[in-house]
């Protein structure tokens, strides 16, 4: 067996294990995840509104949209998202950044640091598009073609680019930081280079 075939079969198995073993315990976090995900876009709508009408609510495993200027009737639909669904491309994130070996834990930490903050931002994001332009009761606006496209936009994301973005900001990171040298690496290479001057 090849060298870089086995590097990848072990990574390949190592990235399974990981994965499936945040899987359950995700799901036990999403409603606090939920949680933080709502203040924060509820922080952010009053900027984006006029008049500011629209507050999210967490419930359970899902995100609801409640609008004041509308009275809650009976038959009334409730609209939202399902929470796990906008952010289930966490339980990859983690587990790409996890699974290599041979990687040191600072290096490890900073680059989970720095792609879980992608992530929750563009998540925050994808719940303010959402509330703005696809939840809004009268749907009028979807009918033309901004709407069209936007929908197919919505569809687009949840089924292939939110599962692609965690590769891309994993790859990019690792790419990055593997560049910045340590420390050490940084004395040694002085170290050998006066070595040689001498």
């Amino acid at each position: 067996m090849l060298p870089n075939t086995k590097a990848l079969l072990t990574f390949a198995g190592r990235f399974l294990l990981i994965f499936f073993s945040i899987l359950p315990l995700w799901f036990i976090f999403t409603p606090a995840y939920n949680h933080l995900l709502v203040s924060s876009a509820n922080a952010l709508l009053p900027l984006i509104e006029d008049p500011h009408v629209t507050t999210l609510m967490s419930w359970k495993h899902n995100i609801v949209i409640r609008r004041s200027d509308i009275p809650f009737t009976r038959g009334m639909k409730v609209r939202g998202f399902t929470g796990y669904l906008t952010h289930f491309n966490v339980i990859l994130l983690v587990a790409l950044v996890l699974a290599p070996r041979k990687i040191e834990w600072r290096r490890r930490s900073t680059i989970l640091a720095i792609a879980l903050g992608i992530l929750f931002v563009t998540h925050v994001l994808y719940l303010l598009i959402g509330v703005k332009f696809f939840e809004q009761p009268e749907l009028e606006a979807l009918r033309g073609p901004a709407g069209s496209l936007y929908v197919w936009g919505v569809n687009f994301y949840l089924s292939i680019a939110s599962q692609l973005l965690p590769i891309v900001i994993w790859m990019t990171l690792y790419r990055t930081i593997d560049r910045i040298p340590q420390r050490g690496q940084t004395f040694e290479a002085e170290h050998s280079a006066g070595r040689q001057t001498e």
